[in-house]
């Protein structure tokens, strides 16, 4: 039962005042929703650290009921680093020194995981000003605090990269003095200041530029901000100087970028290129100079001959090209190998440059060729030019393996025409050195007009001996090598020949060097090999004789490692013994140590070996017994005397002798009267050939018995 001194419950309040209870009630009822609807947790907490009352976000975020939550002090659920601070900022509060404080805290949730956040906590003091409780809001930051942690650590790497890069990050402001904002610690190692120096000092980077690379290095990075560049990279190379003065290449890769304030500005990154500049520069060097001399190579060389040319016809003063190269190089690299060859090159080179002026240009064209570019010169000292290379050259001997080598060379001059190109210029000194060449060496010649129809001649000779040898037109002619006593054919001599429709008949001394010149020789070699030994093959067959048949051999078909496969070859094909093949070679070949290894594997093949043309060359009577060869064959000019009634029967008997001690048979060469027959046969040379003989035709024709000589011993008896 109700009292009565209340009103009923469905009265309002004595007085009126149910009208204000109710809008407190409405505005109660507002806050609360407020309060658990708002976006961050809320919580109150009294001076014993309890939150006696919390909204559903805070419940949410920290995992706790209300009961959890109004049963513990907040230090239960703070992290322990954060737990001496929030007390002390709370205390102060509590004291009433505080009416709000903020702070970032870390809370642990009833997971055990951690949630960071953004704590805001403000004091609400009672009617009389008296501290009565806190009202504690939480912003969860978590993922902004992770956030910030990666970009700390990205910014860590990137720090770390950019000051552990070999090269220089910068960035800088527009200008030449343009304050630099950043520089990496590189820039000490690179040039010599640190990267506060750079920072401090604006005009710093502009100052360092070498003085002919400022204007341009200038200029790009004005183009840069005066053209729509903004985030596109630019590349400049140019020169910064070191504080201590010496010079770095950097390259200098930069865009431009604008920063919050909305001010354009240079990012970019600064390489020590100084190597690569370097190895450049050397690539350059090698591009355009021979690499074992360091002169100008051929493509350097020619350049300069063309600007000469145009030179000479503003100022109309002479330009002259020499060619010159060097004799008898190649013996020299077969004799003391390449190595030797290469000193002679260098000492070559070394002499001819000391000959030059300054302003001549001496070069490297290749192998053994030099030449040498004379500007403001006339005929006559041009030439005495040249006599100083070949006295400079002929001086003082190379020594190679402990031997003095002298070197000589054949110099080919052309004074510039007028008209003259480079390309002719240089054509024309060629052609002038392969003259002096052909005039015996060791000497200079001057081009003249003539020379270019002799080089026409030339490459029409090349072109048909390269038919006449790709048709096998060359063909072979025997001469009888006879003995001198019976007159029995004990050997026969093939003999290359060559009959044009075009050029008729060409003699051997004329296209045996164009084919050696050529390569020819190779192929021309082994037709000539093959030919002679099917015919040797048929003849003996024929007359039933037992004769050999002897090839003139080139030192360039020695080199030839196919040579050797080539004899072996023919001599299986037409069934015959090695013996039956005779090799015939020079005296000046027998010098080189190639060629007499190549002769002695012949020689332990079974094929045999004769020095033609003996006593014209280097050979001595004491060196004979060195060489490895089974056969003399004595010179022409050796019987001259004998013809000019001149006594020299003892220098025939005593080449003779000397054979016979030697087991080397003697062949006397170009017997053509019957006194010189007469003159070998007393001195016991058992074997001869000439035209008194038989001259040289076809196989079919050489007989097994030459009838001169059987008239001859004929002759001898009856007058005996």
């Amino acid at each position: 039962m109700q009292s009565s001194t209340h009103p009923a419950p469905d009265e309002p309040p004595p007085g009126g005042a149910a009208g204000p209870v109710a809008d407190m009630q409405a505005q109660l009822d507002r806050l609360e929703t407020i309060y658990e609807l708002a976006p961050i947790g809320i919580g109150l907490v009294d001076f014993e650290g309890r939150t006696t009352m919390t909204n559903q976000v805070l419940r949410q975020l920290l995992g706790y009921t209300p009961e959890e939550f109004a049963a513990v002090p907040f230090a239960e659920f703070t992290h322990p680093d954060d737990i001496a601070r929030n007390l002390e900022l709370f205390g102060r509060m509590a004291a009433g020194e505080l009416d709000h404080f903020d702070m970032i805290k870390r809370f642990i949730r009833k997971d055990g995981r951690t949630l960071w956040a953004e704590l805001t906590v403000s004091l609400v003091r009672d009617g009389a000003g008296r501290p009565e409780y806190a009202i504690g809001m939480t912003q969860d930051i978590t993922e902004r605090k992770r956030l910030e942690s990666e970009l700390r650590a990205a910014e860590e790497r990137y720090r770390l990269l950019v000051e552990r890069v070999p090269a220089v990050v910068y960035v800088a402001e527009p200008g030449v003095l343009g304050r630099w904002s950043y520089v990496s610690p590189q820039i000490e190692r690179m040039l010599g200041f640190t990267a506060q120096e750079w920072a401090d000092d604006p005009a710093l980077w502009s100052q360092q530029i070498h003085p002919d690379d400022r204007r341009t290095a200038l200029a790009d990075k004005t183009s840069m901000m005066s053209h729509d560049a903004e985030g596109r990279t630019t590349s400049d190379t140019y020169r910064l100087r070191h504080r201590d003065g010496h010079t770095v290449w950097v390259r200098d890769d930069a865009m431009v970028l604008r920063d919050q304030d909305d001010r354009a500005m240079f990012h970019g990154v600064l390489v020590d290129v100084t190597q690569e500049k370097q190895l450049e520069d050397r690539l350059g060097h090698q591009a355009f100079h021979d690499p074992l001399t360091g002169l100008p190579n051929r493509k350097l060389f020619h350049d300069r001959v063309g600007r000469a040319l145009a030179r000479s016809q503003r100022r109309d003063d002479g330009v002259a090209v020499m060619f010159i190269d060097l004799d008898n190089f190649k013996t020299i690299n077969d004799t003391f190998g390449h190595a030797s060859g290469d000193e002679v090159t260098i000492e070559a080179g070394r002499r001819l440059e000391a000959c030059a002026r300054t302003s001549d240009t001496a070069a490297r064209l290749g192998g053994d060729e030099f030449a040498l570019l004379v500007e403001d010169v006339d005929e006559v000292g041009v030439a005495a030019l040249a006599d100083r290379i070949l006295d400079a050259l002929h001086g003082e001997p190379v020594v190679l393996n402990g031997r003095g080598v002298t070197l000589g060379a054949s110099i080919g001059i052309a004074v510039a025409a007028p008209t003259d190109s480079a390309d002719v210029l240089l054509r024309n000194a060629d052609l002038a050195m392969y003259q002096a060449k052909h005039r015996g060496r060791g000497r200079s010649v001057r081009y003249d007009p003539g020379m270019h129809a002799t080089v026409v001649a030339r490459f029409r000779l090349e072109s048909r001996l390269q038919a006449a040898v790709a048709a096998a037109a060359v063909t072979v002619a025997y001469q009888p090598i006879v003995d001198l006593q019976t007159g029995a054919v004990v050997g026969l001599e093939a003999l290359a020949r060559w009959r044009d429709l075009e050029l008729g008949s060409v003699s051997p001394g004329v296209f045996i060097p164009v084919a050696e010149q050529t390569g020819l020789i190779h192929e021309l070699g082994r037709q000539v090999v093959e030919r002679a030994c099917a015919d040797l093959a048929r003849w003996r067959a024929t007359t039933g004789a037992d004769a050999y048949v002897s090839v003139n051999v080139s030192p360039v078909q020695l080199d030839s490692i196919d040579f050797r496969r080539v004899v072996e070859g023919a001599l299986r094909a037409n069934g015959l013994a090695p013996s039956a093949l005779v090799v015939e070679v020079t005296e000046g070949i027998l010098l080189v140590e190639r060629t007499r290894e190549v002769l002695r594997e012949l020689r332990a093949a079974g094929v045999r070996v004769a020095i033609d043309d003996f006593g014209t060359g280097f050979s001595s009577l004491g060196y004979l017994r060195q060489l490895p060869v089974d056969m003399v064959k004595i010179d022409q000019s050796f019987l001259q005397p004998v013809e000019d009634g001149i006594d020299a029967p003892e220098f025939l008997s005593a080449i003779v002798r000397l054979a016979a001690t030697l087991h080397v048979d003697t062949i006397g060469e170009g017997i053509e009267t019957r006194s010189q027959l007469a003159e070998l046969r007393a001195a016991e040379c058992r074997y001869g050939q000439g035209y008194l003989l038989a001259r040289p035709g076809p196989i079919d024709a050489v007989p097994a018995v030459v009838t001169v000589v059987a008239a001859e011993r004929r002759a001898d008896r009856r007058s005996a």
